[in-house]
């Protein structure tokens, strides 16, 4: 077990360093292509939409192929656009192979955690999800830093480095004994079973929240610190350490979550998002700027951990297939990935960061209703 639970968290790791990476990295292609904020947006949200478009492919691969051939495809089409990326000389470029390594990453995601929860004893289930949530983190953490230095060494040799790693992590994978296909459920049956029930509902709506709301600061805040004159490895650094905030508060987030529901956590969470939002609107120091990123790391992804316990836990009882339960999650998150950048880009374009930041503070007051609603119910 010990064994595949490093094979499945070195497959997340990798995904989510190549999905973090681009965020230090904003700065250098704005000038290097000369991007609008609007174009920089379509960038970011690229992956999401990849991730989106491959939710669904990805938990039929590992259902009805088995979640080795989906780990395999997977890895594969992140390594290839890894270069492909570092190679790129045109901005349709950037962008196409952004959303094919998200369409990767979506199949090996899913292969990752339906494997592990395959082979995992049902007593150390959460324990064992837990890790892998902790593994995707530490991606999260890494990918800044490991943006940053790209921008300093050059795009090949650090995103080839990706490419190696993932091809070595394919080949483990290849040797590492996987259990049979299920032949799960439907995913369009799983959708209507997600559909008919509020809870569920609710529950993926808090899962795309949090990456709606924090990809559109990864649009805004590196361009605007760009701005003041701070490079590629400041802006990592801010990043770096919003993910590291973020490790901190997931854990308390969810014991809160364990003890006393869902409600509390998010509606904390949203409150201060609105807060910090409303504070960006103004703030004009890049050091408060840059302060706020980090209260954002938490902030903005509260949501996101009882979300996932909530939805979790409604799928149980409704007897989801886990591939397709997977490809579920996978499809809401990159849902609000894919929103969120592109459309931070594109306000911010049309009326300024502060038209993005205050229909971002709209968006959390509508959860905050729709909270108040559920808890009627």
């Amino acid at each position: 077990m010990r064994r595949l639970l490093i094979l499945c968290c070195a497959i997340v790791l990798v995904d989510t360093i190549f999905y973090a990476a681009l965020t230090p990295l904003v700065p250098y292609f704005n000038e290097e292509f000369g991007l609008s904020k609007s174009a920089v947006g379509l960038l970011g949200g690229a992956f999401g939409a990849g991730v989106l478009a491959g939710a669904a492919p990805g938990g039929y691969l590992a259902s009805r192929v088995g979640v080795r051939v989906a780990a395999l495809v997977g890895l594969a089409l992140m390594s290839l656009t890894s270069i492909g990326f570092a190679l790129a000389d045109e901005t349709w470029l950037l962008v196409v192979t952004r959303f094919v390594g998200g369409f990767g990453s979506a199949l090996s995601w899913v292969a990752a955690f339906t494997w592990l929860v395959a082979r995992a004893p049902e007593e150390r289930r959460g324990e064992l999800i837990g890790v892998m949530l902790s593994a995707a983190v530490v991606g999260a953490l890494l990918g800044p830093a490991f943006g940053s230095a790209a921008a300093i060494v050059g795009l090949v040799p650090a995103f080839a480095t990706v490419a190696v790693a993932g091809l070595v992590i394919a080949l483990w994978a290849l040797f590492e004994p996987a259990p049979a296909p299920t032949g799960g459920g439907s995913l369009l049956g799983a959708l209507r079973t997600v559909r008919s029930t509020p809870a569920l509902l609710t529950g993926l709506w808090f899962i795309a929240l949090s990456p709606l709301l924090f990809s559109a600061l990864t649009v805004l805040v590196p361009l605007d610190l760009t701005v003041v004159g701070w490079g590629a490895a400041a802006v990592g650094a801010v990043f770096l350490v919003s993910a590291g905030f973020e490790t901190v508060i997931h854990p308390l987030l969810g014991r809160w979550t364990d003890r006393i529901g869902y409600r509390q956590p998010v509606v904390a969470g949203l409150l201060v998002s609105m807060g910090i939002l409303l504070v960006l609107v103004w703030a004009v120091n890049p050091w408060l700027v840059a302060g706020l990123v980090v209260l954002a790391g938490g902030a903005f992804n509260a949501p996101l951990v009882p979300g996932t316990a909530l939805f979790s836990r409604g799928t149980d009882k409704a007897g989801l297939d886990q591939a397709v339960a997977f490809a579920i999650t996978n499809f809401a998150w990159a849902s609000g990935y894919a929103v969120g950048s592109p459309l931070g880009g594109f306000l911010a374009d049309l009326g300024g960061d502060a038209l993005s930041y205050f229909f971002l503070m709209g968006v959390c007051a509508l959860t905050l209703l729709l909270v108040r609603q559920v808890a009627r119910k």
